[in-house]
């Protein structure tokens, strides 16, 4: 087995381990199409389930409407499939509606009386027939086995067996696992309620925070350090320069200097 297909397996049947309390040894119900597939393509049926099944320990189940569906068809492949369920899988021999009362020999009805309400017998259904597929798609936890080109597959688990564990994830959140008393319950609906509106008003505070920081400031008026100072007002400031009085000399002094 590849290792995707074996990691897709193990993914799976955690699924149904969890959510549907699916354990070994896994009982597998394998209807008349799918022993038929099984003969045709030559399958080591118990060595493809034993891999595909993580090793895990394993029953094969078929009904007695299957085999007496393969008696009636005519072909060596289909008395050879109905010998095959005859010699190596425990034998269903009527199924029953809920209530208790017995229901005709149909292989498809057989197989949905077993997997019906939960499964909760926990069936494996192993089939080729679409229609059949189809149906048990909408019940819950059902795992599927199918047969594509000889290799064995497990189907994913199903939208509907989804959607369960899902509500059913949900419950057990809300209820405690089912040991929360109304009080306890009530007490958690107000806690919620209050971290909820404190949530929101650190929001709220925050927001408003965040538009003041954005928020331009206006200017009062000019800086005075900035602006020019008007030239009246500089020249009125400015202290009045001293002038240098040079003595002049007089012309008679001059001309003794000169004799």
């Amino acid at each position: 087995m590849r290792h995707g297909r074996a990691k897709a397996a193990r993914k799976t049947l955690r699924f149904y381990t969890i959510n549907a309390n699916l354990k070994a040894p896994y009982k597998i119900i394998l209807d008349g199409n799918f022993l038929a597939a099984t003969v045709q393509q030559k399958v080591p049926l118990f060595d493809r389930l034993h891999k595909l099944l993580q090793g895990s320990e394993f029953r094969i189940h078929t009904t007695r409407s299957a085999l007496d569906e393969l008696d009636a068809l005519p072909g060596e492949m289909f008395q050879e499939a109905r010998q095959f369920g005859l010699d190596e899988c425990e034998i269903i021999e009527r199924c029953y509606i809920p209530g208790g009362a017995k229901k005709d020999s149909n292989p498809k009805q057989d197989i949905k009386a077993l997997v019906r309400n939960n499964n909760t017998e926990g069936w494996f259904v192993a089939t080729q027939d679409e229609d059949l597929s189809d149906k048990i798609r909408g019940y819950v936890n059902v795992p599927i086995l199918r047969l594509a080109r000889a290799v064995l597959l497990l189907e994913a688990p199903s939208s509907a067996s989804r959607k369960y564990a899902m509500l059913e994830e949900k419950e057990k959140q809300t209820t405690g696992g089912g040991t929360m008393t109304n009080d306890e319950r009530e007490l958690i609906e107000k806690m919620k309620d209050a971290e909820r509106k404190n949530l929101e008003k650190k929001e709220e505070e925050l927001a408003g925070d965040v538009t003041k920081e954005r928020r331009k400031r206006k200017a009062k008026g000019p800086n005075p350090l900035s602006c020019k100072k008007k030239k009246g007002a500089a020249d009125a400031s400015a202290p009045e320069s001293k002038k240098r009085n040079r003595r002049k000399k007089n012309a008679s002094s001059q001309q003794g200097q000169d004799a």
